[in-house]
């Protein structure tokens, strides 16, 4: 130790062993501090050693991953590709199947006016056919009558075939008695003639 005017106090044993023991914890220090040191070199060193086989590991497991995942997602993007071809190709479909059915609709109530219409001209066919029917059996009638009116006439036809026999008969017998007739008066002519040339007029 020293005082405040610069020299140093009297040596005595007390103060030997004071200098031997600040020594001492000087020396202690100093190898406390150099462990210490030496300890974190050392944990720097193994850190260094752990990160590096960390950085490896991770290194090779992310290729690892990259192997699977790239191609997942690759696998991904085509499905979900696909999936929305799929999605609008099933929109284009519907919407044409909704315009089918739209058309189809259509059609039904056109096929319900047909047939409207159809019901309505078969109830006309029928009635004309009812028409139909009663002038039927009016013309069967009216045949029936005709045919009844035609036999008569057949039956009439006949007599005046049999009267026109009869009249050529009896014009027959006329003209054989006209002829007779002829034959005389040119017999009878003779003779009147001689008459006459004695008669006055």
């Amino acid at each position: 130790m020293v005082d405040e005017r610069g020299t140093r106090p009297p040596a005595t044993p007390d103060s030997g062993k004071e200098t031997i023991e600040t020594h001492a914890e000087h020396v202690d220090e100093e190898v406390v501090e150099e462990a210490a040191k030496e300890a974190e070199q050392l944990l720097f060193t193994d850190m260094a050693q752990y990160m590096s086989q960390f950085a490896r590991s991770f290194e090779a497991s992310a290729r690892r991953w990259e192997l699977v995942v790239y191609p997942t997602m690759l696998a991904f993007v085509v499905l979900a590709a696909y999936g929305f071809f799929l999605i609008y190709k099933l929109t284009n479909d519907i919407g044409e199947i909704v315009g089918q059915m739209e058309a189809i609709s259509v059609s039904m109530v056109n096929i319900n006016k047909n047939f409207s219409s159809i019901t309505n001209n078969m109830n006309t066919v029928a009635r004309n056919m009812v028409k139909m029917t009663a002038f039927m059996d009016q013309m069967s009638q009216d045949i029936k009558e005709q045919n009844a009116a035609i036999n008569v006439i057949v039956v009439n036809m006949r007599e005046m075939n049999k009267s026109i026999d009869s009249m050529s008969y009896t014009m027959y017998n006329m003209g054989y008695d006209t002829q007779t007739m002829g034959r005389n008066m040119e017999n009878v002519s003779g003779p009147m003639r001689f008459m006459n040339n004695f008669m006055p007029w």
